[in-house]
């Protein structure tokens, strides 16, 4: 009988340090890519990436997989008419509804889950059946990570995983201002020491679900220890083809747009990943994959499609000139837009000049059709117009930020309907950012001391600091917001010019 139990419980020993499987599903960066792209290959055409790709080729492999989770990493929002969608009284709902159906287990926050407003940041949430996760996001009012979800802890038939959620701590320079306005921001090590130890004692695996950049995870991963198994990242839109190791840390990210995504087939035994995974494919091309089957997801997903189609396909403009933006160098689109902002308001406000940052307009539109869905993807963003005042003098420092954000690309630059510092005359030749040579004619049109009235947006006034170099005042926030006055204009301007 004592031999039978030696027997027994050697056995019973085997089976507790053998590996456990688990794979690990991955996203971030979708940015309501609901539909596949057509992207240029050395052997043709391919057609990459849409929701209803990425659900039927992630719930065919977990079907048949006994312990797998799947993680998004955040910037779920803006990007596509999709995400402009109001769902439930949330701008941007469909999407989680859409994640909802296709069975993601847990997010964090990205930047821009906070483009529309703070209040709909926490719809988004509460619309969400899967947690999104935040150690370092602290709401004021209550102290609390925003969500009152710091981490969670999966149970996978008996492994026990820790996810904890963080997002970049430079948020506020990514949004309005005031759409952040009621949360602190915790430093990455500091929100991480207040559950770590926590979860230690709770979990065989813990993993990071981060919207800090490729660059901010590598360099935390270094002032980390062995606690932290892995980090999925997001923000930087990163290819990690194969998993980078920091310090003993793998750390993924799955690029932008659906057009990969990630899968790390893991072995767990004694809270530490064993099977070398450095020189493992994680990430897998989101091709076109049909089902047989009709599922609550597919059917929700045509719903909004055909919603989409019915509203948004409507012309209503024509381009005779290729709209495509650039952030730091004034465009044909950038100049547009400028100028029929100006036009706009010209009889209401009587504004000198207008300003809109490059980096919001976010696609491109060849010369030919335009269509509401078009102004909705190129100017993704709920910012209002503002008129505001300042001196010659502040547009001369604009004019210096400007130069400076085109050269070191920190931020995205201010496109202007007026030249605001020429004091040569005669004709010069000035050599462009892309090397191109042009021809520019100088001359003064500013008086410092004079008044200037501007419109523009309550994102460029909000961050003044890194777009204008002054602060504005006077400022008056109307009811209209940008992209409304892009399409008034389109169908004003340019509704009757066809090609």
């Amino acid at each position: 009988m004592k031999k039978c139990l030696t027997t027994l419980c050697y056995i019973t020993l085997l089976s507790i340090l053998q590996a456990v499987p688990f794979t690990l599903f991955f996203t971030n960066d979708t940015h309501g890519a609901y539909l596949p792209n057509t992207y240029k290959t050395a052997q043709g055409d391919i057609s990459l990436g849409g929701y209803e790709n990425l659900y039927n080729l992630i719930k065919a492999q977990r079907d048949t997989l006994r312990n797998s989770l799947w993680l998004d990493a955040g910037d779920q929002q803006t990007g596509s008419v999709y995400s402009s969608l109001v769902y439930k009284k949330a701008i941007g709902g469909a999407v989680v509804q859409t994640f909802n159906k296709m069975g993601l287990d847990a997010a964090t926050f990205g930047n821009h889950e906070f483009d529309q407003s703070y209040d709909n940041t926490r719809r988004l949430a509460k619309l969400a059946k899967y947690p999104f996760l935040s150690a370092n996001l602290i709401a004021k009012g209550t102290g609390k990570p925003i969500t009152n979800k710091p981490y969670k802890i999966f149970d996978r038939n008996g492994l026990k995983i820790g996810v904890l959620g963080l997002t970049l701590t430079e948020l506020p320079e990514k949004v309005k201002a005031e759409n952040v306005s009621n949360l602190t921001i915790l430093p990455y090590k500091q929100a991480i020491d207040k559950y770590i130890d926590e979860l230690d004692r709770k979990t065989d695996l813990i993993i990071l679900l981060t919207h800090n950049g490729i660059e901010a995870d590598s360099l935390l991963a270094t002032q980390l220890d062995n606690r932290i198994d892995l980090i999925v990242g997001g923000h930087t839109h990163a290819v990690t083809e194969k998993p980078l190791v920091v310090n003993g840390i793998i750390i993924v990210q799955t690029g932008s747009h659906l057009v990969y995504y990630g899968r790390l087939d893991l072995e767990v035994e004694q809270d530490r990943i064993v099977n070398q995974l450095a020189d493992t494919e994680c990430l897998f091309p989101v091709l076109e994959t049909k089902s047989s089957q009709q599922t609550a997801f597919h059917r929700f997903f045509r719903q909004q499609t055909e919603r989409i189609d019915k509203n948004m396909n409507k012309v209503i403009g024509y381009t005779e000139v290729d709209w495509i933006p650039n952030k730091f160098m004034e465009t044909a689109v950038s100049e547009w837009q400028a100028e029929a902002l100006l036009a706009e308001y010209n009889d209401k406000y009587h504004p000198d000049i207008a300003m809109i940052n490059c980096g919001g307009i976010r696609k491109a539109i060849p010369a030919g059709p335009i269509t509401l869905r078009d102004m909705t993807e190129m100017l993704p963003f709920t910012n209002y117009v503002v008129i505001f005042s300042c001196k010659g003098s502040d547009l001369v420092t604009l004019d210096n930020m400007n130069k400076k954000n085109r050269i070191e690309k920190p931020y995205d630059i201010i496109q202007t309907t007026m030249p605001l510092v020429k004091t040569y005359v005669g004709a010069r030749e000035i050599t462009l950012p892309d090397g191109s040579v042009s021809t520019d004619i100088g001359f003064s049109t500013l008086d410092p001391d004079k008044i200037y009235r501007v419109v523009s947006h309550d994102y460029v006034v909000g961050q003044w600091d890194k777009y204008l170099g002054f602060k504005p005042f006077d400022v008056t926030v109307t009811k209209d917001t940008i992209t409304e006055v892009m399409i008034r204009q389109v169908e004003k301007q340019l509704g009757k010019k066809k090609l």
